[in-house]
């Protein structure tokens, strides 16, 4: 016992040493580090925060910018194991709503009063509140709807639909002339929650805007919603359609069906228009709502697609907010959407440099058939994880009975209450 007590202790000696080495090498030349923590998964996203990065450095001598990225299936736990470790970052990337249990434990720094957020779209800027106050800075809006084969479309006589009823009698048509339908990318669990939430977001939260809110309090269950009963038989419907080996099939290789006319239509999120504008195929694909609205003319989810905010208790408040500040900048808008391949904040923003499937989505924008998803209360925390993780387990159910998944839907809620 004394022979392992001892290793152990020269073990965390070692590890102690080399802490103060480390600390000593980084601090060596008085250089400040601002650490910003993300879950950018995009290559192209995690190139332009780099290049950011080092603008920032090179124009605050002495202050050094640094991205450390992870997974996004790991990133809330380990976000919340840093903060409870001593070990926060000083700049957070995520939205305000989500982490609004952290804002509640007071870990996130309030911007309310901060000059810089004149250059941001009020409408972008309610996705960054919590209880009224701003607590991030959004990088661009984001949304999930249906991207669609033009050339697969038009050979077969297909119009966009509007309608549900629309949308299962086309993907019937192109499975019947031996098209998938609808290429899934299931074998990253993720993607599964893309196709209900695509619905979900629009037309069902713009009716019950407080569903959410609601349902945390106790008030109200999933089952006193029946247009939340519409969006999961909607979901079953659509997934009825299947494409093969979907939960073999990672999300990269949906995409590339999509592009190559294998499958006529595939449910994702707006960082997919990065890769398809990468791969030179962007002028074949298009962009519509999922089909939410009985009477038609669907509603389109939009929100933040991505924010940073400050740690309350970082060592660096000035420099952070340098960081902030220059994100909510013109110059630093433009350099986040230096490739034209996100959302801006605002409809009126120019149309000139962005991609086609970003001015197909500003369209619906200045339409009105939106809805910010994140304008009032939305999951946080526990609530979230398993909310999503009963999307995922839905979507892998061949049964699908939609009113037996609601009821355990229910029942996990109350148990989390």
């Amino acid at each position: 016992m004394k022979g392992k007590r001892l290793t152990a202790l020269l073990s965390i000696a070692c590890m102690a040493v080399s802490m103060v080495a480390g600390a000593t090498s980084v601090h060596a030349d008085d250089e400040t580090v601002v650490n910003i923590f993300h879950h950018i998964g995009e290559e192209d996203g995690r190139v332009k925060l780099e290049s950011i990065c080092e603008l920032l450095s090179e124009r605050n001598p002495g202050v050094k910018y640094e991205a450390q990225g992870i997974d996004y299936s790991q990133y809330g736990s380990m976000l919340k194991t840093k903060i409870a470790g001593g070990d926060a970052p000083d700049i957070i990337f995520g939205r305000p709503k989500v982490y609004a249990d952290l804002i509640a434990a007071g870990h996130i720094m309030d911007l309310s009063d901060q000059d810089f957020l004149e250059h941001v779209d009020e409408a972008a800027l309610e996705s960054m509140k919590v209880d009224g106050k701003v607590y991030g800075v959004p990088t661009n809006m984001g949304g999930m709807g249906v991207f669609y084969n033009k050339e697969v479309f038009e050979e077969n006589g297909v119009d966009v639909p509007k309608t549900h009823e629309e949308l299962m009698e086309a993907a019937q048509k192109f499975q019947d002339a031996g098209i998938v339908a609808f290429a899934h990318g299931f074998k990253e669990g993720w993607t599964a929650q893309c196709d209900i939430q695509s619905d979900l977001y629009g037309y069902c939260l713009q009716q019950n805007p407080t569903m959410f809110k609601d349902i945390m309090s106790g008030e109200k269950k999933f089952a006193d919603y029946p247009e939340f009963r519409d969006v999961v038989q909607r979901n079953a419907d659509r997934l009825s359609f299947v494409g093969g080996d979907d939960f073999g099939t990672d999300v990269n290789k949906a995409r590339n069906m999509l592009m190559n006319g294998e499958a006529a239509m595939f449910i994702g999120g707006n960082w997919d228009i990065g890769v398809f504008q990468d791969s030179g195929m962007v002028e074949k694909i298009g962009f519509f709502p999922t089909p939410n609205n009985p009477d038609g003319d669907p509603i389109q989810g939009l929100a933040s697609g991505g924010s940073y905010m400050i740690y309350s208790k970082t060592e660096h408040p000035e420099e952070a907010m340098k960081f902030i500040e220059f994100m909510a900048s013109e110059e630093g808008m433009e350099m986040w959407n230096s490739k034209g391949t996100d959302i801006p904040c605002s409809a009126d923003a120019a149309t000139e440099n962005v991609s086609p499937l970003v001015v197909d989505i500003m369209d619906i924008m200045k339409s009105g058939n939106v809805y910010n998803y994140e304008s009032e209360d939305i999951f946080t925390g526990q609530y979230d994880s398993e909310f999503r993780s009963w999307q995922e387990e839905f979507a892998a159910d061949p049964e699908r009975d939609v009113d037996t998944y609601i009821q355990k839907l229910d029942e996990t809620i109350a148990a989390i209450q």
